[in-house]
């Protein structure tokens, strides 16, 4: 079983993930956050620096981070054994995408939607995580615009159209307490393997 946080940065994916696991076990592992990771090994406070660093071409540098994000993701899926959660999903890292493209004004490749699509069809439930529900922390690892983060979660929600992401496959996280929220989510997770299980 594979499962996917989304939303925006700052609404508490990562801690909600590790949280899982740790309730979960050792069958399950973690896609950690692609973008944030990729960015600490380069030495970028941000993904949002590395994507400014040049203006002139930041389409450019978000379609090389999406292109990684994505590749990266179908290959754990394809090699994963066991039940896998995703720090930061399809509709997530395509939200970031998008919002670059647009002000860059410069339209999708139909290949990277194929491939957040596809992607999107391998998860089996996504836990959304709305803003809001938790203070936007200025940590020095996320931006801390408000108002960047509303678009972020804005484009999550159209992606989860865009990429045939069905409602019934969609937790809506409406928790703040971290200990509220793992029991949803683990509430979710045993349903659908007792399901799994039955209609195997």
């Amino acid at each position: 079983m594979i499962i996917s946080m989304i939303g925006s940065h700052g609404t508490g994916k990562t801690t909600l993930c590790n949280s899982l696991i740790t309730k979960l076990g050792n069958e399950w592992s973690i896609f950690d956050d692609y973008y944030r990771k990729t960015a600490q090994q380069l030495r970028y406070k941000t993904p949002r620096e590395a994507v400014l660093e040049n203006q002139a071409i930041s389409q450019i540098s978000s379609t090389a981070m999406a292109g990684a994000a994505f590749g990266a993701m179908l290959e754990w899926l394809e090699s994963i054994e066991g039940h896998g959660i995703i720090d930061t999903g399809p509709p997530s890292i395509l939200a970031y995408h998008r919002y670059w493209l647009k002000v860059c004004d410069t339209p999708i490749s139909p290949y990277m939607l194929r491939l957040a699509k596809t992607i999107s069809q391998k998860i089996d439930a996504f836990c959304y995580l709305p803003m809001g529900k938790i203070a936007l922390e200025n940590d020095g690892i996320r931006s801390n615009d408000t108002i960047f983060q509303k678009d972020i979660d804005q484009w999550v929600l159209c992606n989860n159209t865009d990429l045939e992401v069905h409602e019934s496959k969609v937790l809506m996280v409406e928790s703040t307490e971290i200990d509220e929220r793992t029991e949803e989510c683990i509430k979710m997770i045993r349903s659908l393997l007792r399901y799994q299980k039955i209609s195997s």
